[in-house]
């Protein structure tokens, strides 16, 4: 059983379809996606329609399907700077592929052998004395500051979680087995006492200086977990073009050349 994780496609349809690829090369049967698919990127419906294809997937929303709930369309008309993105994404929307996004559960659990709990986001990930590690504005400043190799990233993240006090608590009040999140777009795992924490990163929009889609392998063999990061190059030239032909670059001049230049560097534009 091998399960491919992916999360934060943000609408980059292109990426999306490299990971699957990819996915499917490396002999992942399953899918698990773990939300934010449709806003940023001009590719929503393209987007939903791949993922209600996915066959075996276990799919739960983000905070980018929460923002959807209770939007109105423009038909055309401008919203406020700070929402074009959003907006124009939910615009683009067809009606079926809004009501799939806003119909997806924010938890699931696979129960099995060892249980894997599936959402979007985890609070452990977001406490005092942790939180500058997984956090894409302080990862950048750090990058910009003193480098560091994926490696080395994965060794402080560990380190920082037990050695936190109330991290550390957190760990342990949650059930062993595999928890599963996403959100941060900045690809991560570690285990310890029987928890084992994946984020595979952000497929469409890293944020780890990487630019490149980013998902995560989960195999379960010989009675135990094993897991094997994976980042996939694709063209993203079909990014620049994309922005110009749908329209988006003409709606939201300004977000347009952020979602480029993110796409091109893998760096974080949206702080």
């Amino acid at each position: 059983m091998t399960y491919a994780i992916i999360s934060d496609i943000h609408g980059n349809h292109p990426a999306l379809i490299a990971a699957i690829a990819d996915a499917k090369a490396q002999g992942a049967n399953e899918y698990i996606l773990l939300g934010d698919y449709a806003s940023r990127y001009p590719w929503g419906n393209d987007v939903v329609n791949t993922i209600k294809k996915l066959s075996p997937a276990v799919v739960v929303c983000g905070n980018g399907e929460g923002y959807f709930n209770g939007m109105k369309k423009t038909n055309g008309g401008k919203s406020n700077e700070q929402f074009k993105p959003n907006q124009w994404s939910y615009d683009m929307l067809t009606e079926e592929n809004l009501a799939y996004l806003l119909a997806l559960p924010e938890k699931i659990t696979i129960h099995g052998t060892s249980n894997i709990y599936v959402s979007h986001s985890v609070d452990l990930f977001w406490q005092p004395g942790v939180a500058h590690l997984f956090h894409t504005i302080h990862f950048n400043n750090m990058m910009l500051s003193t480098p560091i190799s994926h490696d080395e990233y994965l060794a402080r993240g560990r380190e920082a979680l037990l050695s936190c006090p109330n991290a550390h608590a957190s760990i342990l009040s949650l059930p062993p087995g595999v928890h599963l999140f996403g959100h941060n777009h900045l690809q991560f795992h570690t285990e310890y006492k029987g928890r084992l924490f994946i984020n595979p990163g952000s497929c469409g929009m890293a944020a780890d200086w990487d630019a490149t889609a980013a998902y995560t392998l989960l195999t379960w063999k010989d009675e135990a977990w094993h897991v094997a990061e994976r980042r996939v190059e694709y063209d993203l030239q079909t990014i620049a073009n994309g922005l110009i032909s749908t329209g988006y670059h003409d709606y939201a001049p300004m977000w347009s050349e952020v979602v480029k230049q993110q796409a091109q560097t893998g760096k974080e534009y949206f702080g």
